[in-house]
């Protein structure tokens, strides 16, 4: 993988997650000035790119994925969610399930959080809105600490990811916890189900 600025490096990842499209990003390229003394063959190949149709994203993905560091962007996803708990924001439900789907993709730092939280949002989709934030209600504040525990793992850099994938598609990471620092992140008692509403 070709090094790139951060910035850089940001802005196509966004492309590529559509969080904005081509033609918001071909309005940044002209306003990001460096680039062309940085790396003038990147440079071209980005302002002789044709931006003109939303069609052009897989022809963009093709020419462009590989100067992105995805595992990067894993993180920041993971940290993201944890800060919808911790705030408590108005998506802090699916950011709470979130967290139990990549357990079961085997982020296994996540058991703590996954099983004895994000388990107990397994029927929000068959609530009513009401119901789902009765549900979601339960688990606060305890939730709070856990994901502050978590986060600080990210913070001080002790779940480190990769580029790599492992072979369930995910990206290998190295977990540089302490043995007490994993046993706060198990799940030491049964799953909170008297948090899930009652069918």
């Amino acid at each position: 993988m070709t090094a790139i600025s951060q910035d850089l490096e940001v802005k196509l990842y966004q492309v590529l997650g559509k969080k904005i499209t081509l033609k918001q990003f071909e309005q940044w390229l002209y306003t990001y000035d460096t680039l062309e003394s940085d790396d003038p063959n990147l440079y071209f190949e980005l302002i002789s790119f044709d931006y003109s149709s939303k069609d052009n994203l897989k022809d963009f993905y093709h020419r462009f994925d590989c100067y992105i560091d995805y595992s990067k962007f894993e993180a920041e996803q993971m940290i993201g969610y944890l800060q919808s708990i911790i705030e408590k924001s108005d998506d802090c439900g699916c950011a709470i399930w979130m967290i139990y789907e990549l357990y079961c993709d085997g982020y296994d730092f996540f058991r703590r959080l996954g099983l004895k939280y994000g388990l107990c949002l397994i029927n929000l989709p068959n609530l009513s809105s009401d119901e789902s934030r009765a549900v979601i209600d339960k688990l606060y504040p305890d939730i709070i600490e856990d994901a502050k525990l978590a986060l600080n793992w990210f913070k001080n850099k002790k779940i480190i990811f990769k580029n790599g994938k492992n072979d369930w598609g995910e990206f290998k990471y190295d977990d540089l916890r302490t043995s007490l620092e994993r046993q706060q992140g198990d799940l030491l008692e049964a799953p909170l189900t008297d948090y899930q509403s009652q069918e």
